[in-house]
């Protein structure tokens, strides 16, 4: 008897155990697809830098501020603030100006007096600084092409191009070409030129 009591618990025990479900380990979790890497740019617009876009070249202003800004030209700039003749050159009126300009270097070149002469005698200067106006706006291609260039005095300018490409007006080397301005073009020149009276 104590023998089939013992035999039925034991069997009692296998039959719990093989109703019950296999211990086998859960499945993992299905692994969820990592994120997309997040774009290098910032996703933020008031941190992603503007598409660099070419600005227009700022106006450098008229003529007569394009030669106050040459650091070679003061004495220029000085005599232009003394001309009446220069007066007009603000103007948008006409075909535009070229003016050449004479650098400070050109000046000290001038016999000794010349400079406060023209200082003193306003209808002087004004032929003078009309006689650096050459007519109209022109690069230098369109001054090299000229074989006299027409100034506001009244008198013709000379132009040469020499061998070595240097661009002569009057026997002045332009030194500095293509300045750019609102109403025209400047140009530096090496020599002061002076009207025959």
């Amino acid at each position: 008897m104590r023998t089939i009591l013992i035999a039925s618990i034991l069997l009692g025990a296998c039959a719990s155990k093989s109703d019950a479900a296999p211990s086998s380990p859960e499945p993992a979790a299905p692994a969820e697809p990592a994120a997309p890497a997040e774009p290098a740019t910032p996703t933020d617009a008031a941190e992603q830098p503007e598409p660099a876009e070419k600005q227009p070249e700022p106006a450098l202003g008229d003529v007569l501020a394009v030669v106050t800004a040459q650091g070679s030209a003061k004495i220029f700039t000085e005599l232009l603030g003394l001309s009446d003749a220069a007066k007009g050159l603000h103007s948008m009126d006409g075909s535009g100006y070229t003016l050449l300009v004479p650098t400070d270097a050109a000046f000290a070149k001038l016999p000794k007096g010349t400079l406060e002469r023209l200082k003193k005698h306003t209808a002087e200067l004004d032929r003078v600084i009309k006689y650096h106006m050459v007519l109209g706006t022109n690069d230098v291609n369109k001054l090299t092409n000229f074989r006299t260039a027409p100034t506001a005095e009244g008198h013709d300018l000379e132009v040469k191009v020499s061998q070595d490409t240097d661009v002569l007006i009057q026997g002045a080397k332009l030194v500095e070409t293509d300045l750019k301005a609102s109403n025209g073009y400047v140009h530096l020149i090496d020599k002061v030129l002076l009207p025959k009276k």
